[in-house]
């Protein structure tokens, strides 16, 4: 388990420049699938955001972090990638928005007193964290009564290991929607690591999670956590009319976004 660990935070933090210049950029898949797919579900799932004390868990070079920021959230961040947290921290000297960035590890929050936050917000990043029952937990723990969890996930029943678009021409790679034929899914069971490049060219493999939906929800509930609604995002109908490619997130979901609360 913990050279699971320590692989897993290894692969971010090689990553970390590269990582934070194609989120700064918006170039790419990854770049656009977020801003297009995933920050409109978020931000609209989070609703008025101001005053309210918001923990980002695993928040990368900080993106998302002065996004609620912007929006008049009190926000506090971390990630357990150092590089992630230096570059986050640039950006907040250059541009203040009172964002306080810390190197931790989401299954060790003790840093923080119970009932400390009104919103925690996990972004595509549970997924990253070996021991998710730990740090789901944790969260709990550190969110008042009526505060709520936001997470997003790599939809467990759309995207598990090696599932793949079956081409309309058989020995063809499909890239435009109308190339694509069906999805094939397999392999649901069981939960397991997984090892990818997060881009082509990336210096080293990226380690996260597979876990079955059950899984999610059985967490949630050991931790006292209610799921009160269940997203599964695509983009607009502008958005995937210019980028074809897009229209697979209409046809089967590529990510999932949990609410829970705590009673």
């Amino acid at each position: 388990m913990t050279e699971l660990r320590a692989e897993g935070a290894a692969g971010w933090e090689a990553i970390a420049d590269g990582w934070t210049h194609l989120m700064r950029t918006g170039t790419g898949g990854v770049a656009e699938s977020r801003r297009l797919v995933l920050d409109p579900a978020h931000l609209t799932a989070l609703g008025d955001v101001t005053d309210r004390r918001v923990l980002d868990a695993g928040c990368g070079e900080g993106r998302f972090a002065r996004m609620l920021a912007e929006r008049g959230a009190n926000v506090t961040a971390f990630d357990l990638a150092e590089t992630m947290i230096t570059n986050a921290r640039n950006a907040e000297e250059e541009t203040p928005l009172g964002i306080d960035y810390r190197v931790m590890d989401m299954a060790d929050l003790g840093d923080f007193d119970d009932a400390t936050f009104d919103l925690a917000i996990a972004y595509l990043s549970i997924i990253d964290v070996l021991d998710y029952e730990k740090a789901i937990a944790e969260i709990a723990r550190v969110l008042r009564p009526g505060g709520a969890f936001h997470f997003s996930v790599v939809h467990p029943c759309h995207a598990p290991p090696n599932s793949s678009w079956e081409p309309r021409t058989p020995g063809t790679f499909p890239v435009f929607d109308r190339d694509k034929l069906y999805k094939k899914i397999d392999n649901y069971y069981p939960a397991r690591e997984l090892r990818f490049r997060m881009w082509p060219t990336a210096p080293a493999e990226t380690l996260n999670y597979h876990r079955p939906l059950s899984d999610y929800a059985h967490t949630l509930r050991a931790a006292g956590l209610q799921i009160t609604d269940i997203h599964e995002p695509y983009p607009a109908e502008e958005e995937m009319t210019q980028r074809d490619y897009l229209r697979e997130h209409y046809r089967v979901p590529f990510f999932m976004l949990i609410e829970a609360v705590k009673p």
